[in-house]
């Protein structure tokens, strides 16, 4: 058992003062304390001017056994224990979904795009409070969903994100590495990590500036290479295959060599997903790992 307030038990030696000085013994108990008044006391034989030693002090240890229990009362006792699920809501994941049009690709079935959906899907139904968002990249980039504990408002946006989403084709790192930086949060010491969902390296290096401001904040990479090696050709708008300039179909293959590089310079984990791979699994080992 414990006390929530256990100063109150400081009060006890005055209300055991207090108890002694009105019961406490005098010369005569015929002699009223004021000449005017006369004191009676009354008990189950009637009124008396004479209170008696024995009453007296009778009433006196009730008087204190009444302060006495006030007092443990308002010190506010508490025994047992009750459980509450507590979550851990300094932990910020950051989720950033390829769209390109090679994300359409089935050499992961039923393609790349769906299969990252359903990587996202599975994180969320395992992470219990952490805050997430969502941002969309292929040639530009933004924040869809802001960090958020409510998953439900992920779960809705994916249904529909599709590479006609976004205006610009193209991969661009540094454009999705830039909205990280600003949809984390600014204060707070919490871990922070950024998971992202991709099939294809970047078009230039202009990402390599932002790996230096991922490290300052203590932002993790986990990097999901979505695709194969062998790769797959690419369906176009309608229905067909997409042809390059010169009319040859277009082929497209996982080119891990940017997720595998901002993995290792941020400390982070590169995992190919061309095979289920458990997201919050790798999280998890990550934190163990410090």
């Amino acid at each position: 058992m414990n006390w929530e307030a256990p100063y109150v038990f400081a009060a006890m030696p005055f209300a055991l003062a207090a108890a002694w000085w009105i019961f406490r013994p005098r010369g005569s108990a015929n002699v009223p304390t004021f000449a005017n008044i006369t004191r009676l006391w009354a008990d189950r034989r009637g009124l008396s001017d004479s209170a008696g030693a024995p009453r007296r002090r009778a009433r006196g240890v009730l008087l204190a056994l009444a302060s006495l229990c006030a007092l443990a009362a308002l010190a506010r006792p508490q025994w047992g224990t009750i459980e509450e699920t507590t979550f851990d809501q300094s932990r910020e994941v950051m989720i950033a979904l390829d769209l390109s049009r090679s994300m359409l690709a089935d050499d992961v079935k039923p393609t790349r795009l769906a299969r990252a959906k359903l990587l996202i899907e599975s994180l969320l139904e395992q992470l219990k409070g952490e805050r997430v968002g969502l941002i969309v990249f292929s040639g530009t980039a933004f924040v869809q969903s802001p960090l958020s504990a409510d998953y439900e408002v992920l779960r809705d946006l994916l249904k529909d994100l599709d590479p006609s989403y976004l205006p610009q084709g193209g991969t661009d790192y540094g454009a999705m590495l830039n909205a990280a930086d600003s949809a984390f949060g600014q204060t707070g010491d919490g871990d922070r990590f950024l998971v992202v969902l991709s099939d294809g390296e970047a078009h230039d290096d202009a990402w390599q500036s932002q790996v230096a401001v991922l490290k300052a904040r203590g932002i993790r990479f986990i990097g999901l290479g979505i695709g194969t090696a062998e790769g797959a050709v690419l369906p176009d708008a309608k229905g067909g295959l997409l042809k390059d300039e010169k009319g040859g179909v277009v082929l497209s293959r996982l080119e891990p060599r940017t997720l595998q590089q901002l993995a290792e310079q941020t400390h982070g984990v590169y995992r190919d997903a061309a095979t289920w791979v458990d997201i919050a699994e790798i999280v998890r080992s990550t934190v163990d790992q410090g």
